[in-house]
């Protein structure tokens, strides 16, 4: 199986578009093989064009594909769901809600045509959009969103947004883990049965530790959306020209 894996998106259509035309020119230089495409998930926040991203993953759907949730889109869900929802982590360390300007939300709500003017830092402000995002937003978007799954295995790899919690196997992890972690992973210096595919931390170029390789390469601040490519044992980042070769460090 080849199997291609992208990083965070953050509303920018346009580089999910110009990886996704890569993809289906290296396919066709492989024809006859079986392939699956899996996004890391976070679609939503930070950048331009939250809404044509889902738009876009919705209209592409297809057997060959697996859309995971990170950790933007579960916020985005639940602030068009539920107004008086906070993440319990981001808002319990950090006092954020969904439209505070480090978060992104409030570029994605105008996406969708919600006027949400900048610098909205009260969480008593952020309920007075909610009523209008909710009237935006298409069901078919929430539905979208409700059902992407948190983590895929194939084979050697598994997929997730964030990582894992690696003293616990794949079916003991919890959520915030999964959409969340950073510490206790990124520094892990073990080693584990398979090799975790993962984005939510931005890194300057593709990381490959072995037990994970990290993709998250910054599209929404100006840097390039990451598409691994794995097949077999190899590893490898595709560009716009060939693909680039990823080895294990060390």
């Amino acid at each position: 199986m080849r199997i291609y894996a992208i990083g965070d998106v953050h509303g920018m259509l346009d580089n999910l578009r110009e990886v996704h035309d890569w993809i289906a020119r290296d396919r066709a230089q492989h024809p006859g093989r079986e392939v699956r495409i899996i996004h890391l998930g976070d679609y939503t926040d930070r950048g331009p064009d939250s809404r044509g991203v889902i738009d876009y993953l919705i209209a592409s759907q297809g057997e060959d594909r697996i859309d995971l949730m990170g950790n933007h889109d579960r916020m985005f869900l639940r602030y068009a769901t539920h107004p008086d929802w906070q993440d319990p982590k981001l808002y319990r360390e950090k006092g954020y809600h969904y439209l505070h300007p480090s978060i992104g939300g409030g570029e994605t709500l105008m996406s969708y045509g919600v006027d949400v003017p900048p610098g909205v830092l009260g969480l008593e402000r952020a309920a007075e959009f909610h009523e209008a995002a909710a009237q935006a937003i298409p069901q078919a978007h929430l539905d979208y969103v409700a059902g992407l799954s948190l983590q895929h295995r194939i084979g050697d790899y598994l997929f997730v947004h964030a990582g894992i919690d690696p003293t616990r196997p794949p079916q003991d992890q919890t959520v915030e883990d999964l959409l969340w972690i950073r510490e206790g992973w990124m520094d892990w210096q073990g080693t584990l049965p398979f090799t975790v595919v993962h984005g939510h931390t931005v890194v300057d170029d593709p990381e490959h530790h072995g037990y994970r390789i990290a993709i998250d390469t910054g599209a929404v601040f100006g840097d390039r959306l990451t598409c691994l490519v794995l097949d077999g044992d190899q590893a490898g980042i595709l560009t716009g020209h060939n693909i680039r070769p990823l080895l294990p460090r060390g």
